[in-house]
């Protein structure tokens, strides 16, 4: 299994994109936990203020009851004076009334008269500005009767009629005081639910258009009755509300006032729930549900500024991280190549001293033919030296004859000494020297090496050298020892009578050796293992000599291969790279 720092930039990559996933994560969690709790505080700062307000009305209602129905009532004018003072200081009472619930004694025609003889009444004590108007009704019902300010819905000394008041029967809603005149709404439809009020609570009525009726009964059995038009929408003053709050106010699930976020906050994200806020401002009557909703636009929950900036330095920590390990692992790396190093230093050092051994023990079997090749020149060299000294010791010495026994000599001596030569070589512990070698002359050596054995054995040997000789940069020795195990195996494969091939070519870059018999062949099971080290067909085998043959031609960059060729026989092809190739 491959370990994460040996690739420290995919590492380094895989946690930088971990560390933005987080503070993604964590940037949302709290960005949508401070939203949610600034929505909270919000929401009860603006519950707070609309409560205040709410109960402001209420405190309207009680003093122009308590002003218009007390022991020692005001005068309508003075109740009007209150009433503008009201609407001027608080914009959303945007009417007042004061109106007097009458209770009709017959039809609606009698009604009708009593209304007029009552308004007639009114309006001649309404001309005599210092008398006092019972209950602040007669003088100026008097006078709106007559028609100088028509109540709504009524008109003169006309009664808008109701069924049933808080006893049980029709009245009539009249006018007293409304401020700013002929404004606000009919009360007719609502007469009958405010005569059902209890006296001295205030109760709530939609208005439409965002705006509701608050309307209050004067205590004991005073017909007068307070209502205030109120507009929600002005409940908050536009520096109150928060831009970026979708805002509700309504009244039993009619939305009096709706304002939704400034558009250019952005679209809230669609996989969170939005934060909500809803509470009811249970005013004196009023009973008003507040909500607020608040988008999460994505540019909310992750600011890109603290994004980009925080990408930036975990982008340069991942750097200094991708940097360190990086020297880690080239530290790691020199360490096992050094150690790699060692331990193929190791190998071939324990593959030279097999290699020196495997050449003793061949110089051991090759030594009765070695024995042989040197017999030659020193008989020659002894006959040759005796004929010379016969004819040194005769009277008249024959110069020329001497001459040419001694350059036989030299010659036949030269001859024995590069035999020994080549076995003093061949049979050496000395360190591997690569060079630029001709492979026809390495041929050459081995051949000189093993002509006596093959004879021996009866094998005939067949040289294909290619012209112009290949060339390969190795070690001759090695490459000498690796030719010799193949004849030497090509020899005992093919048998007395058989034939060993040797050949050498160039091949595109390649400098190719074969050595080939013409005998059984090799078995199909064998093949595969052939340079598994301590694999041996023969009975009396190790199963190095091969496997060594493969290591020593691997050291030089090379490979080596068997193969069955048709009719009969192996193949065993060593590949080099050609010197200047590498």
């Amino acid at each position: 299994m491959t370990s994460p720092l040996s690739n420290p930039r995919l590492l380094g990559l895989t946690l930088w994109l971990a560390a933005l996933v987080a503070f993604v994560a964590v940037s949302v969690e709290t960005s949508r936990t401070r939203m949610a709790d600034e929505l909270e505080v919000t929401g009860r700062t603006l519950h707070r203020l609309i409560s205040q307000r709410v109960a402001q009305h209420d405190a309207h209602l009680t003093s122009l009851i308590a002003l218009s129905s007390g022991a020692e009532p005001a005068p309508p004018g003075a109740i009007r004076q209150v009433m503008e003072s009201i609407t001027r200081f608080y914009p959303r009472i945007a009417w007042l009334a004061l109106v007097s619930l009458d209770p009709v004694a017959g039809s609606g025609g009698a009604a009708g008269a009593q209304g007029a003889a009552s308004g007639a009444g009114g309006g001649a004590q309404g001309s005599d500005a210092g008398g006092s108007q019972p209950a602040g009704v007669s003088g100026q019902a008097g006078a709106e009767g007559s028609g100088a300010s028509q109540p709504a819905g009524v008109g003169g000394a006309q009664g808008s009629q109701a069924e049933g008041d808080g006893a049980g029967g029709p009245v009539v809603v009249r006018d007293v005081v409304t401020v700013p005149p002929g404004g606000g709404v009919d009360l007719a439809p609502l007469a009958q639910q405010i005569a059902a009020q209890v006296r001295g609570k205030a109760s709530i009525y939609p208005a439409g258009e965002g705006r509701y009726l608050l309307a209050k009964r004067a205590s004991g059995t005073s017909h007068l009755a307070v209502v205030l038009l109120i507009d929600a929408a002005q409940l908050l003053v536009p520096e109150e509300r928060p831009a970026w709050a979708h805002l509700e106010l309504s009244l039993d699930g009619e939305v009096l006032v709706e304002q939704p976020a400034e558009p250019g906050l952005g679209l809230g994200v669609s996989w969170l729930a939005v934060p909500h806020f809803q509470k009811v401002i249970d005013g004196e009557g009023q009973r008003l549900l507040l909500s607020l909703d608040r988008a999460l636009p994505l540019a909310a929950l992750v600011p890109p500024e603290r994004f980009l900036g925080f990408a930036a330095v975990a982008g340069i920590l991942t750097l200094v991280l991708v940097f360190a390990l990086g020297q880690r692992a080239a530290v790691r790396r020199s360490e096992l190549a050094a150690r790699e190093a060692e331990e193929r230093l190791a190998v071939q050092e324990r593959e030279t001293r097999l290699a020196h051994a495997s050449r003793v023990n061949a110089m051991g079997e090759l030594a009765s033919g070695i024995a042989h090749e040197l017999t030659q020149p020193l008989t020659a060299l002894l006959s040759r030296s005796q004929a010379a000294l016969r004819l040194a010791r005769a009277d008249k010495p024959d110069m020329a004859m001497i001459s040419g026994a001694l350059d036989v000599n030299v010659r036949e001596a030269k001859r024995a000494g590069e035999m020994l030569r080549r076995m003093r070589d061949y049979a050496s512990n000395k360190a591997p020297e690569r060079a630029r070698q001709d492979l026809n002359a390495i041929v050459a050596e081995v051949v000189a090496l093993t002509r006596t054995d093959l004879e021996r054995r009866q094998v005939a040997l067949v040289l294909e050298l290619g012209e112009p000789a290949p060339h390969a940069v190795v070690d001759a020795i090695e490459m000498e020892q690796v030719l010799h195990n193949l004849i030497r195996n090509a020899a005992e494969a093919t048998g007395a009578g058989g034939t060993v091939t040797v050949a050498t070519r160039a091949v595109g870059r390649e400098a190719r050796l074969t050595v080939g018999d013409d005998g059984p062949g090799i078995a199909a099971e064998v093949l595969p293992k052939l340079f598994t080290p301590f694999f041996t067909t023969k009975a009396d085998g190790m199963g190095l000599g091969l496997s060594l043959c493969a290591s020593l031609v691997e050291r030089v960059d090379g490979r080596i291969e068997a193969e069955n060729v048709a009719p009969r026989g192996a193949r065993f092809t060593i590949s080099l790279p050609l010197a200047g190739e590498r």
